[in-house]
């Protein structure tokens, strides 16, 4: 369904060298309280089947359980016309945490061009590379091909 990499090649707090996620299940919330009241998609990627009580910890509990081992997450900011505004992605193994706004200039998110949400389902083909130099010198890259039912959070 998914697989993500991290290559760290210079960092203070990250450990150096490849990593690699490889996904076996996914699952979409739309939300209505990113940054205030804006309208997103999470699209939670896992390296293992999502199981009946692993869908009610995605929509009870924000996928407490399933986030104790590998994961990433893509969080797609849409506009008043669902259409995608910007793009952060979440990469999770053992040791390490990277999250990053992967897309938001026109240039960038044209890594998320081949998109379609029509309100129930989400339709997404994306292969693209984040690069950060400076004080943390790493490359996020990822490849995706999905076309999963949106559910709603439950809220509380």
């Amino acid at each position: 369904m998914a697989v993500f990499e991290l290559v760290v090649s210079g960092s203070k707090v990250l450990r150096s060298g490849p990593s690699k996620i490889v996904t076996e299940s996914a699952f979409v919330t739309l939300t209505h309280t990113l940054m205030g009241n804006t309208d997103g998609l999470e699209i939670q990627f896992f390296t293992k089947p999502i199981t009946e009580a692993g869908r009610a910890d995605i929509l009870e509990n924000g996928a407490r359980e399933l986030r104790k081992s590998d994961f990433a997450a893509l969080v797609l900011f849409l506009d008043t016309n669902h259409q995608v505004r910007q793009v952060n992605l979440s990469y999770v193994v053992p040791g390490t945490t990277v999250a990053r706004t992967v897309a938001w200039k026109p240039e960038d998110l044209r890594q998320f061009s081949n998109y379609k949400f029509d309100g129930k389902r989400l339709l997404l083909k994306s292969k693209g590379l984040y690069n950060e130099s400076g004080d943390e010198q790493l490359k996020l890259s990822w490849e995706v091909n999905l076309n999963l039912p949106v559910f709603e959070r439950i809220k509380k």
